[in-house]
C-alpha cells in the first residue's frame, strides 16, 4: 500500500510506527537487515529448536522492493506418536525399522529421536504501475531430510481514495514432496511388531497447495487504520503423517495392537481476519486482531492476539504480547480406537494437533533504537494448551478415563532481533 502521497496516511502511518517494509509505504533508498534468532523450548524434554533467519531487504528511487531471506530449523527433542497410554511399558519400533524406544506407564509415548534440519529460502520483487497500482512477485522453498517444498505467487494491489483505502488480491502455489523415513505406510493398517518388518511402502508422496487472499486496508483517522481479509486455502494430495498412529483398545482400554493413521487427500480452508491499529496516549499504538477459520474436516478456530508498544521514551519500548487460541477437533479425531473399528473407518487420527484444545500465549518485548540509527529487540513467551478430551470410544471410555488422554503442555519462546542499514 504506497501511500506517500497522502497527508493523512503519512500522519497516520507516522504517528503507529509503522515501518515501509511492513506498510508498503516506500522507505529511505538503500539497503536493509533483519536478524533474528528464535530458541524454541517444550518442557519435559520435548520438542526444542533453534531458528536463525536473515532478511535482505532493498529499497529502490523508484519504489522498487527487492526483498531475500534465508531461514534455518534446528530440531531435536521427543514427539508424541500418537498412541494412548496404557498401564504397561509401550516398546515401539522407530520408522526407519531400526532400533526401538519405550514408554513408560501411563505416560504418553513419545519418539525420542525426532530430529530435523530445514533450510528455507524466500525471495519477492515488488514494483508500482503507475501512481495507484504495485505488484509483488514471490517464490520460496524449502528443504528437510524427508520433505521438499516449491512455491511462488504474486499479489496485485490498488489504491483508491486519495490512497486512504488498498485493495489487495494475490494467490501462491506450492508444491510438496514428501519421501518418509522408513518409506510410506498403508493408512489404517496394523504396525507390524517391534523387530518384524515395518509394513511400509517403499517411495514418495505429493501434494499441492493453493493459497487465494483478497484483503482491505482502511485509514480511518491520522491515529487509526483497520485491516480486513478473507483467505481461502485449497490442498489436494497426501496429507497424513506417515509417522503417527493409534492405539487400537479392548473395553478395559489397554491396547491391543496399533494402526497407521489416515486423513483424506483433500483439504479446504476458509478464513477471515481483522485488524484494528491505533496509536493511543500520543505516544502508545495498541494493536489487536481476530482470525477465524473453519475447513472441511470439520475444524473450527479462533485467534485473538493484542499487543500494546509502550514507548516509555524516544527510542525504547516495551510491548506486551497476549494471543489465545481456540480449535475443535477434525471429524476424523480419535483417541484411540476400539478393537476393529480401523476397519469400518476410513481416516482416523490421534495427533493432538487435529484435537480440540485451547492455547494461550504471553509474552513481553523490549526494543531499543541506537543512535545509528539502527535497532535491537528481544522477546519472551510462555506457551499453555490444554486439550480436552474427544474421540474416545464410548466401549473403551470407562477403561481409557484412568489416564491423561490430553497432558498439558507447556513451552517458553525466546526472540532476539537486530536490524540495520547500509
Amino acid at each position: 500500500m504506497q501511500l506517500k502521497h497522502s497527508p493523512l496516511n503519512a500522519a497516520a502511518l507516522a504517528l503507529l510506527g509503522l515501518s515501509g517494509h511492513a506498510s508498503g509505504q516506500t522507505a529511505e533508498p538503500g539497503w536493509e537487515f533483519d536478524t533474528s534468532t528464535l530458541v524454541y523450548s517444550e518442557a519435559d524434554s520435548r520438542v526444542q529448536a533453534v531458528e536463525p533467519k536473515l532478511r535482505a531487504t532493498r529499497y529502490g528511487d523508484d519504489g522498487q522492493i527487492l526483498s531475500a531471506a534465508v531461514t534455518v530449523d534446528v530440531l531435536t527433542g521427543a514427539s508424541p506418536n500418537g498412541a494412548a497410554p496404557a498401564s504397561a511399558p509401550q516398546t515401539f519400533s522407530r520408522p526407519s525399522g531400526n532400533g526401538q524406544y519405550t514408554a513408560a506407564p501411563g505416560e504418553t509415548p513419545l519418539d525420542d529421536t525426532f530430529h530435523d534440519t530445514r533450510v528455507a529460502v524466500d525471495g519477492s520483487y515488488t514494483r508500482p504501475l503507475g501512481s495507484r497500482n504495485a505488484v509483488t512477485i514471490s517464490a520460496n522453498a524449502s528443504n528437510e531430510f524427508d520433505y521438499t517444498s516449491f512455491g511462488g505467487g504474486a499479489t496485485f494491489t490498488r489504491d483508491f481514495n486519495l490512497k486512504n483505502t488498498s485493495v489487495s488480491v494475490g494467490f501462491n502455489f506450492a508444491s510438496d514432496r514428501i519421501d518418509p523415513e522408513g518409506g510410506v505406510p498403508v493408512g489404517l493398517s496394523r504396525v507390524p511388531a517391534p523387530g518384524a518388518p515395518t509394513g511400509r511402502d517403499a517411495g514418495t508422496e505429493s501434494k499441492t497447495i493453493t493459497d487465494l487472499l483478497a484483503s482491505v486496508t482502511q485509514v480511518l483517522s491520522p491515529e487509526s487504520l483497520a485491516v480486513f481479509s478473507y483467505s481461502m486455502s485449497l490442498s489436494d494430495g497426501y496429507q497424513t503423517d506417515p509417522y503417527k498412529l493409534l492405539s487400537v483398545v479392548g473395553t478395559d482400554g489397554e491396547p491391543l495392537r496399533y494402526a497407521y493413521e489416515a486423513r483424506p487427500d483433500e483439504r479446504t480452508k476458509h478464513a477471515i481476519y481483522g485488524q484494528y491499529k491505533r496509536f493511543v496516549f500520543d505516544r502508545d499504538v495498541w494493536d489487536i486482531s481476530l482470525r477465524l477459520m473453519t475447513d472441511d474436516w470439520g475444524i473450527v478456530s479462533q485467534t485473538l492476539d493484542t499487543t500494546y508498544r509502550w514507548n516509555f521514551s524516544e527510542r525504547r519500548y516495551l510491548e506486551p504480547h497476549l494471543r489465545y487460541y481456540r480449535q475443535s477437533e477434525a471429524d476424523f479425531y480419535r483417541a484411540a480406537l476400539f478393537d476393529g473399528e480401523e476397519n469400518a473407518l476410513q481416516f482416523a487420527s490421534a495427533d493432538q494437533r487435529l484435537g480440540q484444545f485451547d492455547a494461550l500465549t504471553v509474552g513481553l518485548k523490549y526494543g531499543q533504537t541506537l543512535d545509528s540509527g539502527n535497532s535491537w529487540s528481544v522477546r519472551l513467551e510462555g506457551y499453555t494448551q490444554l486439550g480436552k478430551t474427544a474421540g474416545v470410544p464410548e466401549q473403551a471410555a470407562a477403561g481409557l478415563s484412568k489416564f491423561d488422554l490430553e497432558p498439558e503442555l507447556t513451552a517458553v519462546m525466546l526472540t532476539a532481533g537486530y536490524r540495520f542499514r547500509w
